[in-house]
C-alpha cells in the first residue's frame, strides 16, 4: 500500500530573498548544490512551467528525475513536482520568509512509499534535506548581493 512522507526544514539564510530565490529557482544551480546532480536539460528559468532534468547518482545506483515547477513566486514560493521514468516522485516546496537579518528558508519534501520503508525514506529525507540547505545556504552567501544588511 502506498502512501507519502512528508519532512520540512527551515534554515535561516544571511542573505536576501532575491538571492535565495536565484539559487532555489535557477535549474543550472543543482550542479553547484549537489555534487552528485547533473543537469542534463533545462527549459525556462525556474518560473511556472519550467521543466529540466536531473541526473542524479547514490553510491552505484543513478536516477534521472524530471521536474515541473508548477507554482513560482518570486522570492516567495517555489513548488515543483518530480517524477521517475514517467511515475511520480514526490513534490518539493520551499517557502521564502524576509527577515531583518536575511530570509528564512522553509522547504517541504514529499515523496510516496511504502508502508515498510516509511522509516528510512523519513530519515533519508531528513538527512538529504538538511544537506540541500546548508548548500542553498552557503551559496546564497556567496552569490553577489548574497549578504543580507541589518
Amino acid at each position: 500500500m502506498k502512501s507519502t512522507v512528508s519532512v520540512t526544514q527551515e534554515r535561516r539564510i544571511a542573505a536576501t530573498p532575491a538571492v535565495v530565490w536565484y539559487v532555489i529557482s535557477t535549474p543550472e544551480m543543482h550542479d553547484r548544490l549537489d555534487p552528485r546532480c547533473h543537469l542534463e536539460s533545462a527549459t525556462g528559468n525556474g518560473d511556472v512551467g519550467s521543466e529540466y532534468v536531473l541526473n542524479v547518482r547514490a553510491g552505484l545506483a543513478q536516477a534521472r528525475l524530471h521536474y515541473v515547477v508548477r507554482e513560482a513566486i518570486p522570492q516567495t514560493r517555489w513548488v515543483a513536482e518530480m517524477d521517475r521514468a514517467g511515475e511520480y516522485a514526490g513534490v518539493q516546496c520551499a517557502e521564502l520568509v524576509p527577515e531583518t537579518a536575511g530570509t528564512l528558508l522553509r522547504w517541504t519534501v514529499t515523496q510516496p512509499t511504502g508502508r515498510l520503508t516509511r522509516r528510512l525514506v523519513t530519515a533519508w529525507c531528513e538527512r538529504e534535506l538538511d544537506k540541500w540547505l546548508a548548500a542553498i545556504d552557503r551559496h546564497s552567501r556567496s552569490t553577489p548581493g548574497g549578504t543580507a544588511r541589518a
